[in-house]
């Protein structure tokens, strides 16, 4: 069995020497308490004296982040729920005046809505939010009644038979309310008719037409203003035309290469005619310039045309007597001869 040795382990190593601890002595403690205290008095004026650091603008994540037109949808529900209508036991005292006004309107809209019922009264706007006409022929399929001895009256005098005339010109009978309800369509379909015909480019057919066997005279009987109208066309036409102003070419507006001789004319009519005199001048003189120098060189040529016939005929003369004399000697010679 192994044996341990003071400062040795189990293994017979030896172990660590413990540090012995320093005893501090007061004056040692006071020193640090007194540093220790000046350092954190010095940290908290610098964390005092130090100014905050700029924000920073984080990203919405998808926990903070709406979704697009929430507060848009929310806003109008907060719109409309003030419209809503709320009822109440117990509300403030109304105005006289306008509780007045109120009442006005109120029976002024039932007085048009029974009009507009009964059919008394046409709905000027197309597409209404009722129809009347649909509303009683169900009313009249269900057997409703009025609430009203009036209404019921009313219904009555509606259910009463009556005679009218149709579009065929044929004597047919009705109820009062069919009755109404034809001439109403006919009435507005006549007006139908007129805005189409005011409205399109076909011409409108005669109001006055003249049908059969008549004396026609003072056919063309124009109104104020369209004689009006033929009288200025007319003074138009037998008026003398005026004639335009007098306008001459000016090369100085084209772009454009000018020869030598180019000449621009002035625009005014006085300069413009002592210009083209100069000019009509100045062309007789060349002419005549040219005559002369043409009369000059024919009259240069006859002469040297006679110089040459004179010429000619010395040269002939000469050679005719060059010849007699060479003819002569020949023929006296054999005369001697033979002597």
């Amino acid at each position: 069995m192994p044996t341990t040795t003071p400062g040795t382990n189990l293994y017979g190593t030896s172990r660590p020497k413990k540090l012995a601890g320093n005893e501090l002595s007061g004056s040692s403690n006071l020193a640090f308490t007194s540093q220790l205290s000046s350092l954190i008095s010095a940290s908290s004026r610098n964390s005092s004296s130090a100014t905050a650091g700029r924000s920073r603008p984080r990203k919405p994540d998808i926990f903070s982040a709406h979704n697009k037109g929430v507060k848009r949808r929310a806003q109008a529900d907060d719109a409309a729920r003030s419209l809503e209508q709320k009822h109440s036991t117990s509300s403030e005292g109304v105005d006289a005046e306008l509780w007045r006004q109120s009442q006005a309107k109120m029976e002024e809209k039932a007085r048009i809505y029974a009009a507009m019922k009964r059919g008394d009264k046409e709905d000027k706007e197309e597409g209404g939010l009722i129809d009347f006409d649909r509303k009683w022929v169900e009313s009249q399929e269900r057997g409703e009644k009025g609430s009203s001895g009036d209404e019921d009256d009313e219904e009555d005098e509606e259910e009463e038979l009556v005679e009218y005339v149709d579009e065929f010109g044929r004597t047919r009978k009705g109820t009062r309310a069919e009755v109404g309800r034809i001439q109403r369509m006919r009435r507005i379909q006549d007006e139908d008719e007129k805005e189409a015909d005011r409205f399109t480019a076909r011409p409108m057919m005669p109001e006055k037409v003249i049908h059969g066997d008549t004396v026609q005279y003072h056919a063309f009987d124009p109104d104020e203003t369209v004689a009006e109208k033929m009288a200025r066309l007319a003074a138009k036409r037998d008026k003398e035309a005026t004639p335009p102003p007098d306008t001459h070419f000016d090369a100085s507006r084209e772009i454009r290469q000018k020869g030598q001789g180019f000449f621009q004319f002035a625009q005014d009519e006085e300069a413009r005619q002592k210009q083209m005199g100069n000019l009509e001048k100045e062309r007789k003189e060349t002419e005549q310039a040219r005559e002369e120098a043409r009369e000059r060189k024919e009259k240069r040529k006859r002469e040297v045309e006679e110089r040459r016939k004179e010429i000619r005929g010395k040269r002939a003369r000469k050679e005719a007597d060059q010849f007699l004399e060479e003819l002569g000697a020949e023929l006296g010679a054999p005369a001697k001869e033979e002597g």
